[in-house]
């Protein structure tokens, strides 16, 4: 007849294996994500770009820049560049590959990027 007594320690012992074991892989998915060291596939995040003349290096107010086309599904996104030439586009799925369309002075720029996180866009037009 087996004591009752071993039964209980058996199943401690197993619950305390597995809550050790929960617990460094949540520590370390943590530690993980607090120091960045990498960025999950699917990471949305705001893109800078500027928008200037090539020939002066005047900066273009007013153009409309668009996602025409991507690596990724994308809503509808444009924006437009303010009196500097900075422009953000929201929302985007990075990394990827992205074609932009952009409009300005009855004239229009079509342009393949990539982006990560850290993108910041210079656009000559």
């Amino acid at each position: 007849m087996e004591k009752s007594g071993d039964v209980t320690k058996q199943t401690r012992k197993g619950w305390l294996g597995i809550t050790v074991i929960l617990s460094c892989f949540l520590i370390g998915y943590w530690l993980i994500k607090q120091n960045n060291f990498y960025m999950p596939s699917g990471t949305t995040a705001s893109v800078k770009g500027m928008l200037y003349k090539s020939a002066t290096g005047v900066p273009v107010e007013g153009a409309i820049v668009m996602i025409a086309g991507g690596s990724h599904e994308h809503p509808d996104i444009a924006a437009q560049s303010d009196e500097q030439g900075t422009f953000y586009l929201p929302n985007i799925q990075l990394p990827g590959t992205y074609t932009l369309l952009i409009n300005y002075s009855n004239e229009s720029k079509r342009l393949t990027v990539n982006l990560t996180k850290d993108s910041v866009l210079k656009i000559p037009l």
